[in-house]
């Protein structure tokens, strides 16, 4: 029987292997350990993770390539308008004459001659082009200003060019509807301009063709008398834009 080994003495701290390196921090195996990082906080946390939702939602938009952009994107901006109002002065001259009337131009009742000076207003609006032709509709107010009492009305379908600016010009049609001394409807048309001074007034003229239809006389059953007028004065002209 052997006798027992002595058993070795247990290693001291002392004994651990030890050196001095990098300015003489120890660097022991047992002792290397990595400085713990920050602890990440819920503010923190939430703003990553509301970077990562945008950043999946708008992802596939700059993946896609834009599309073609068609009419029905454009937004819808309005309807331009165009109002005119009128003031104007007006005389004219009858082609026929059945009933004698007075202010005879020629040699005979039945010849040429001028009607009394009459006071016209009228209003209108277009739609359409703001530089182009524009379709509306008018209505003009006409009053003798001397001899019999006589009121006009003439509702007109109205075509009005706007893009000769400083200029306007328009055309007319209607039906003028005598209201008194006796009632009448007859026939008309026109064509006028203005001359814009500012932005919104301006001087007009408008030259207008009229047939009426008169009572019967002795020889006659239905009377027909043409006339021509002429009417200057003051127009306001307001747009709106889309």
């Amino acid at each position: 029987m052997q006798p027992r080994q002595p058993r070795p003495a247990a290693s001291t701290p002392r004994d651990e292997p030890s050196g001095r390196a990098f300015g003489g921090t120890r660097c022991s195996a047992a002792r290397w350990e990595r400085a713990p990082g920050p602890t990440p906080t819920p503010r923190r946390a939430g703003a990553v993770a509301a970077a990562v939702a945008v950043l999946s939602l708008t992802a596939p938009a700059f993946a896609q390539p834009a599309r073609p952009r068609s009419p029905a994107d454009v937004p819808f901006l309005g309807v331009y308008t165009h109002m005119m109002a009128s003031a104007s002065i007006g005389d004219s001259l009858r082609f026929n004459n059945p009933f004698r009337l007075a202010n005879q131009l020629g040699s005979t009742g039945e010849s040429l001659s001028r009607t009394p000076v009459y006071a016209n207003l009228a209003g209108a609006v277009a739609w359409g082009n703001p530089d182009g032709w524009q379709h509306g509709a008018s209505l003009q107010w006409a009053r003798a200003l001397a001899g019999l009492p006589q009121h006009v009305v003439t509702p007109s379908y109205v075509l009005v060019q706007g893009g000769w600016r400083p200029w306007l010009a328009w055309g007319r049609a209607g039906l003028p509807i005598i209201l008194n001394p006796d009632w009448g409807v007859g026939g008309e048309a026109a064509v006028g301009g203005a001359w814009l001074m500012t932005a919104g007034l301006g001087l007009q003229a408008e030259l207008v063709g009229n047939v009426f239809y008169g009572a019967a006389t002795w020889d006659k059953g239905v009377t027909t008398i043409p006339m021509l007028s002429l009417q200057v004065g003051v127009l306001a002209d307001h747009e709106v834009l889309p």
